[in-house]
């Protein structure tokens, strides 16, 4: 959210995490079943925080985070909704929400009374919808048989038209997508799946959409939208009907599970199914005196290529342990939090350092990032190697920032390298079963030394300071992974007793130990 919130669902609760401390402030608990999708609310306003939640069942929650209460639930089918976003693009009211709502219903809820405002229905199963930024009247459906396109949407009363229906045929379905990792290149791929998009059903060998993940807007370029699957990303061009990018993994690659456009530069945040997160930057065909370079193909389309630019750690993927889900954040966009199956999350920032031209790689077939020589119409200054990383924007400089001889004369022309690191980490609780154990009571004897701790699992936590807002503290101290439990015998030390696993011969290695809190 705008104000620095994450919000996730874990179970049948709705968490609240402060992205600076990495700290729980709320749990939102009204929910009867499992959460499936949690929306921030778009209004930047910091004084009221929406967020709202749907469950398995249907039901929608709307929740006032501040406050922790539910400001009002939605109930329209016992059936889980497929996606819900909030209205960002009008004045009259913040609070509206569009949901869809299966098979293949979208409806306009009031999201502080309630009320629904109109509802819509369409011929083919709905998957998800993705709203146009630069053009609020647009919306796009994800269908499992191609894309409808609505052109007169209104939070006043609902689409007269059906839309504008479109079949795209599967990239597994084209011969040269499997060539996109030989020495073929992505340009003569490209121009053999160029019509994709056509008014037409496709064959029947022909797959649908329903390998589809994601369909989205780019918010960095008017009129072009992403489609992402498992093993690539195509870019398609709205006004021209056709693929203009291929973001294709290698045969040994990690799939993709998500992708984050931004808006401040034409980047792609992409989440993969082991959990790293890498960033892709377009590369601009642009020569160092800043004109674009001639290129002899008379094609008018343009060619968008994505280079990779840093990727963060992958974690450890086992049968309980997988990557759920990552933000970006919207303000900022140089940050990105990932959430993993077993409660962890992980805040990964985004760092720029400038790099030595003369030492550069040669061999890299990357263009060159630059960083931006003045913020606000102030320049660098002359002892100032590069702006602070406040932004996404702040680190990497736009195809202006590059050109004119006059910024070669100067030293400001610097160019940049990215990389991910982890600043923050929320632990989750170990897996299931677990000990809980309550340090001893408070009693008049140990009132001025008192203070409450709490064993959970492999974790020690100290309650000494929390508040009705928040939960558990910083975690103080970890046990090893073959704990089985603690017993307290005082109130700062305890047992804490474990057992190896089994070997060849059936035997355990059986340890006791004896831990003092003061000194570790």
């Amino acid at each position: 959210g705008w104000q620095g919130l994450i919000a996730y669902g874990c179970h049948s609760l709705v968490l609240i995490v402060d992205a600076n401390t990495a700290q729980t402030l709320q749990v939102l608990e009204r929910h009867k079943a499992s959460v499936v999708k949690v929306r921030h609310t778009c209004f930047k306003v910091y004084y009221l925080i929406l967020v709202s939640s749907a469950d398995v069942t249907g039901k929608i929650i709307v929740w006032d985070v501040a406050a922790g209460t539910a400001r009002c639930e939605i109930q329209e089918h016992a059936k889980p909704i497929q996606d819900m976003q909030w209205l960002w693009n009008q004045d009259a009211s913040r609070d509206l929400l569009l949901a869809v709502h299966p098979p293949n219903y979208i409806v306009l809820w009031n999201a502080d009374t309630g009320t629904k405002l109109w509802k819509k229905s369409y011929a083919e199963n709905i998957l998800s919808f993705s709203f146009d930024p630069f053009d609020p009247s647009r919306l796009a459906l994800l269908t499992s048989e191609g894309i409808v396109f609505i052109s007169d949407f209104s939070p006043s009363k609902a689409p007269a038209s059906s839309g504008k229906k479109v079949y795209i045929s599967s990239p597994h379905s084209s011969p040269s997508h499997n060539k996109l990792a030989a020495a073929t290149g992505a340009k003569k791929a490209l121009d053999k799946v160029k019509v994709l998009i056509s008014n037409e059903k496709p064959s029947a060998e022909s797959v649908t959409l329903n390998d589809c993940l994601q369909l989205s807007y780019l918010p960095s370029k008017r009129n072009y939208m992403l489609l992402l699957y498992p093993r690539e990303i195509l870019i398609l061009d709205l006004e021209v009907n056709q693929t203009v990018g291929v973001i294709a993994i290698e045969r040994t690659g990690v799939p993709f599970l998500q992708v984050i456009p931004c808006f401040q530069r034409d980047g792609l945040f992409c989440l993969h199914e082991n959990g790293c997160i890498t960033l892709r930057v377009r590369r601009f065909n642009y020569s160092v005196t800043g004109t674009p370079n001639e290129d002899p193909d008379p094609d008018p389309v343009q060619e968008l290529i994505y280079d990779l630019r840093s990727q963060c750690d992958a974690i450890r993927v086992t049968k309980t342990v997988r990557p759920f889900s990552m933000v970006c954040c919207p303000v900022n966009e140089n940050s990105a939090a990932l959430i993993v199956s077993d409660g962890r999350v992980m805040i990964w920032e985004l760092k720029s350092s400038i790099s030595d031209r003369n030492v550069r790689n040669s061999s890299s077939s990357a263009s060159p990032l630059y960083s931006p020589v003045s913020f606000c119409g102030i320049p660098v200054g002359a002892f100032q190697n590069k702006l602070p990383d406040l932004s996404l924007d702040n680190m990497i400089a736009g195809q202006g920032a590059v050109a004119g001889e006059e910024q070669l004369k100067n030293s400001f022309l610097q160019e940049v390298h990215l990389k991910f690191l982890l600043t923050r980490l929320l632990s989750g609780l170990p897996l299931p079963p677990f000990a809980i154990r309550m340090c001893p009571p408070l009693t008049t004897k140990n009132i001025k030394q008192y203070e409450p701790m709490l064993a959970v699992g492999e974790y020690l936590y100290s309650l000494l300071n929390i508040k009705k807002s928040s939960i558990l503290a910083n975690t103080l101290y970890v046990f090893s992974s073959d704990d089985r439990g603690i017993e307290w015998i005082s109130l700062t030390g305890f047992i804490s007793f474990a057992t190896s696993t089994p070997n060849n011969l059936g035997l355990v290695r059986n340890e006791l130990q004896l831990v003092d809190l003061p000194t570790g």
